[in-house]
């Protein structure tokens, strides 16, 4: 075997290897993204502004379901366990689909629909869903959710058949 033939064999496998590697980090990052929407959307419905905390840059702020702008302070007092309804209040589970997640280093942009469903009074409310954007920022090793925009989806009109 000729040396330039040896030395594009050794090129091509390190080729591959980093490939492989790259795409693994990909697929590590990917899971830990979708962990972090899981675990903020459950602190928010169980009011746990601990976790919120922990998962939150310093620098967090959003904009909320209505259109207001919120620093982190605000948000954290919004779910502090105090501010949960009690027992006979509505009852809310969340479920996050239709992930788009890209990546830049550090930093990434991950867009959901979160879908919720919501009971009062043991009766269900028709299903609502809503787009988020989460700006989420690599901080000591761990993604943490910088911002995050929520929008409204629509309803569909009833049909009229």
């Amino acid at each position: 075997m000729t040396i330039c033939r040896r030395n594009a064999l050794i090129f091509l496998f390190m080729a591959i290897a980093v490939l492989t590697a790259s795409a693994q980090n990909t697929d590590k990052d990917d899971a830990e993204l979708r962990s972090l929407v899981k675990r903020m959307t459950e602190a928010q419905i169980n009011f746990k502004p601990n976790v919120l905390d922990d998962i939150f840059t310093p620098d967090y702020i959003e904009i909320s379901p209505i259109g207001e702008f919120d620093e982190r302070t605000k948000v954290l007092g919004f779910y502090k366990p105090e501010q949960k309804p009690g027992p006979a209040g509505p009852s809310t589970t969340v479920e996050a689909d239709e992930f788009s997640i890209r990546k830049y280093g550090t930093f990434a942009i991950v867009i959901t629909r979160m879908n919720f469903v919501i009971t009062v009074d043991g009766k269900p409310v028709p299903p609502r869903s809503i787009r988020t954007m989460l700006v989420c920022r690599k901080l000591g090793g761990q993604w943490k959710i910088a911002s995050v925009q929520y929008t409204g989806i629509r309803t569909p009109a009833p049909s009229k058949t």
